[in-house]
């Protein structure tokens, strides 16, 4: 552990956070995550926390999100495996998921110069490692800032990979009521696709980004301008309520297309308010659970899912844990759809 006098620290992994219900009068076939998970050492899944606010309290936000990463993990870790899982997996079930701890920044709740930017490098660190022992890193957020943390990641183990050939281009795929595409004179939970897209510029990438979930009512003109500009592809929370699925699937699908790599976020206020109250920016109308797993299923059918994380989350105004058992659920289908389709 990092000496605590650092303004951000890795953690690492409590497993005290995996806890769960006995089965002692059940068969073998009982299982649940709690007992599943190891700290990490090059198992399949590696769970890294994002617990940072800065980037809330930046964008002028409910700050709380950061105490999100341990209480994501109690509730998914009461989840059972499902049945085809322990069918196809069998004896390696213990090499299936691993905790890789949580990256901290301690800010004091106050406006700390450099600690988001700390923190993302920092969490960017913890992401590679687990992509170049060949793991699917998977962050718990923490603040939207999650998210330039993530790609910072996986374009250090890209850049490691792929030296001798074109560095393949990734896509970014975002349930989001919000762009986060904002012009700011520091990084925010409000700039990290702006952030990301400046990155690839400078290394003449193309910037392939598609937002699911935009709130007309969240966004200013400005940022759809902006929007226009960088060549994003919005669907917006409207289009997800009425728009035909087999119309915006083929939508996707034509986004996913045109990448090698897929990185995918999902950022919590995209849910309406009544789902999941316990998020930073809650939003009053959103999209229906039902419809972002469907599409994260879609997504990762494609086989070029490479990194992902579900960020915001806030547990200060969260309701008998509500938010936190919705998080819980999508990293599930997350794992279960990686495992699967591997």
């Amino acid at each position: 552990m990092t000496v605590a006098t650092t303004p951000i620290s890795h953690t690492v992994a409590d497993m005290t956070q995996w806890t769960g219900r006995a089965e002692p009068f059940e068969t073998a076939r009982a299982r649940y995550w709690y007992q599943l998970a190891q700290p990490y050492e090059a198992q399949h899944i590696g769970l890294v926390g994002f617990a940072c606010d800065q980037g809330v309290r930046r964008n002028q936000g409910r700050a709380g999100a950061r105490a999100a990463p341990p209480l994501i993990r109690r509730a998914f870790a009461a989840l059972p495996v499902i049945a085809e899982l322990q069918q196809r997996f069998n004896d390696q079930l213990p090499s299936l998921l691993g905790d890789a701890g949580d990256i901290y920044c301690h800010d004091n709740d106050g406006f700390a110069e450099r600690t988001l930017e700390q923190a993302q490098i920092k969490y960017a660190d913890a992401v590679s490692t687990i992509l170049k022992q060949g793991g699917l890193p998977i962050g718990l957020g923490g603040g939207h800032a999650i998210a330039y943390g993530s790609f910072l990641g996986l374009w250090q183990a890209l850049e490691n990979t792929s030296e001798a050939n074109a560095t393949p281009t990734v896509g970014i795929i975002n349930f989001d009521a919000h762009l986060d595409i904002r012009q700011s004179d520091v990084a925010t939970s409000g700039t990290p696709f702006r952030q990301i897209a400046e990155h690839l510029d400078t290394h003449d990438q193309p910037f392939y980004y598609c937002c699911i979930g935009v709130s007309r009512f969240s966004n200013t003109a400005a940022l759809f301008d902006r929007a226009e500009q960088l060549g994003v592809q919005v669907i917006s929370d409207e289009d997800c309520h009425y728009q035909p699925w087999d119309t915006l699937a083929e939508q996707v699908k034509s986004f996913i297309d045109q990448v090698d790599i897929v990185y995918l976020t999902i950022d919590m206020d995209c849910l309406p308010f009544s789902v999941v109250p316990g998020v930073s920016a809650p939003a009053a109308f959103g999209i229906e659970l039902g419809f972002v797993e469907r599409m994260v299923k879609l997504i990762m059918s494609s086989g070029k899912m490479k990194m992902a994380d579900i960020a915001e989350i806030n547990p200060t105004f969260d309701v008998d844990s509500r938010s936190c058992k919705v998080a819980a659920r999508l990293l599930a289908t997350i794992i279960e759809q990686h495992l699967l389709v591997t």
